[in-house]
């Protein structure tokens, strides 16, 4: 439901909420973002970075993370609206605000504003809000679809978060409610699959041994 709201967003905010989704980065991270971030010669690229001064603690490496196929077309498609209204530069923030700066210049969005494009398309996904929806629920979304199909490997995880604990990674694989109560559901071992009556009936019976002296009085009537 969200993936289909989410395409029919204007092209900014299925770009932005898109590449949170399928990036895990932070959604300081993702406003750190330039054109030149994702736009190398004209051509999107296939992988992007986050700089360590851009990343929470600024230290470090990189992190890059692969473009795929669902964030490149909506990257694809912000980026050929932008073109119509601007000419790109490298250094330009990718996500702009409606609103510039003091001196015209263009700014990037704000927090908040990317709170509230995220928080509308929940909403209009019919996502309960129940307290905790925020800019960093499609980071913990992103992270558990990479546990899982890492074969549940923290590891690896870890290196995809970007983290330098492994206590941090643990938080963001909080059990979820429905796999909680169907793990308890299996716990009645009073329904397990009983062995059915009819099959125990309808076995043919085996068939007794002659007799010899029955075998003689056969044969001499015979």
């Amino acid at each position: 439901m969200l993936l289909s709201v989410v395409r029919e967003l204007p092209p900014r905010d299925r770009a932005l909420v898109t590449a949170q989704w399928f990036t895990g980065f932070r959604i300081s991270e993702i406003l750190s973002l330039t054109v030149g971030s994702v736009l190398r010669h004209g051509e999107l690229v296939s992988k992007i970075g986050v700089a360590p001064r851009n990343m929470k603690g600024g230290y470090g490496r990189t992190r890059w993370i692969p473009v795929l196929p669902e964030l490149h077309a909506a990257l694809e498609s912000y980026l050929s609206w932008l073109r119509r209204r601007m000419v790109l530069s490298p250094d330009m923030p990718l996500f702009i605000s409606r609103e510039s700066d003091g001196a015209g210049n263009l700014r990037p969005l704000t927090r908040e504003s990317a709170r509230r494009i995220m928080h509308a398309a929940f909403a209009a996904a019919a996502i309960e809000d129940d307290g905790r929806l925020g800019t960093h629920t499609l980071r913990k979304t992103w992270a558990r679809k990479v546990y899982k199909n890492s074969g549940n490997d923290i590891m690896i995880l870890k290196a995809a978060l970007n983290h330098s604990d492994v206590a941090v990674t643990q938080k963001y694989l909080e059990a979820d409610e429905d796999e909680v109560m169907a793990a308890i559901a299996k716990c009645d071992f009073t329904r397990k699959v009983r062995v059915a009556r009819t099959s125990l009936v309808s076995m043919p019976k085996p068939v007794p041994a002659l007799d010899a002296s029955i075998l003689r009085r056969t044969t001499k009537v015979a």
